[in-house]
């Protein structure tokens, strides 16, 4: 098949990474080794990419930039699918206005391929009747380093932003136990101390490298879709405390520890004990789980099984439509 996967222009200045370019990218390579042709379209102008792809006749085409969907929807030739990756798409209340002017037209998009169970249903809710299925983001655990033991250290791997609630985390669990955040700083209010330490960023090379030395990773976000960092975590052998945001797709385990998302910004006493002990606890329990992590993701995340599904999904899309 020859298959179009459209992002949405941004371009990383390194050493950063795009988990959105990150996911496209893994999909051409599993993609291409399997037969199939594929060529990433990442534009900011979107009749550019229109055009290119209205001009070259593919069996597929999936949509990554939801700033697009309206263009899509009037000038594309063929039927295609689309992706929110948004990271407060399950909650309204916090849309800023372009997502909202957006939103009306993605009840008139031909296919959604829903990053998970919850989003699929919050398309349904919201009255999509088009075609729809649900597709877990993938990682290819063989890129990703993978040692016995860990620092005995949890790391906090991302931008740092309001969204991702890092200056409270910080401020909590200073002076309790070590933890490292990595990623750009996009909060002025983000200070270190004395135990939480800002390592400047990291290429995605460097995660890949350099995450397995680490024993915890904590993601306490407000808003998430299906994070990549916590799969890339996992992978490396590190357990995960998260919020329920940033829960999704993953299951019941006792490396895993899902808090409500609203716990630090409710920073009573309790919930400051509640996320420093989930994070001890996870950090002494990872001593003697890092190869079942590992094994959990290949079985459930890795891209060699889910491209599998992708394929059949495709198949599904197009047969919708006859």
């Amino acid at each position: 098949m020859k298959i179009a996967l459209v992002a949405g222009g941004y371009v990383p200045a390194p050493p950063l990474s795009n988990s959105i370019l990150t996911l496209i990218q893994e999909y051409k390579y599993f993609l291409d080794n399997i037969g199939h042709q594929v060529d990433i379209f990442n534009y900011k102008d979107v009749n550019e990419v229109i055009d290119k792809i209205n001009n070259n006749n593919y069996d597929f085409v999936h949509l990554h930039a939801y700033q697009f969907v309206s263009q899509f929807n009037q000038s594309l030739k063929q039927k295609y699918c689309f992706s929110c990756h948004n990271g407060y798409f399950l909650k309204e209340d916090k849309w800023e206005e372009d997502f909202k002017q957006g939103f009306q037209h993605f009840l008139s998009i031909p296919g959604i391929i829903a990053l998970s169970q919850v989003t699929k249903n919050f398309f349904l809710q919201t009255g999509y009747s088009g075609y729809i299925s649900v597709q877990v983001n993938g990682i290819d655990t063989q890129k990703v380093n993978f040692q016995e033991q860990g620092n005995n250290k949890a790391i906090c791997l991302g931008w740092i932003q309001p969204r991702k609630q890092q200056k409270i985390l910080a401020q909590i669990i200073d002076g309790k136990l070590e933890i490292d955040f990595v990623g750009p700083v996009d909060d002025p209010d983000f200070v270190e101390g004395s135990t939480t330490k800002h390592l400047g960023v990291w290429s995605l090379k460097q995660v890949y490298s350099q995450l397995t030395n680490y024993s915890c990773l904590v993601l306490i976000s407000d808003g998430e879709v299906a994070p990549l960092v916590v799969l890339e975590a996992m992978a490396a052998g590190l357990c995960v405390v998260v919020s329920e945001s940033a829960s999704a797709n993953l299951h019941s385990k006792d490396f895993i520890r899902v808090l409500p998302d609203d716990i630090l910004t409710n920073a009573t006493t309790e919930n400051q004990k509640i996320v420093c002990d989930a994070i001890i606890d996870l950090i002494d329990k990872n001593k003697y789980v890092r190869q079942e992590i590992v094994e959990y993701v290949r079985a459930n995340f890795d891209f060699s099984h889910i491209t599998k599904n992708y394929i059949q999904m495709i198949d599904e899309f197009n047969n919708f439509y006859i």
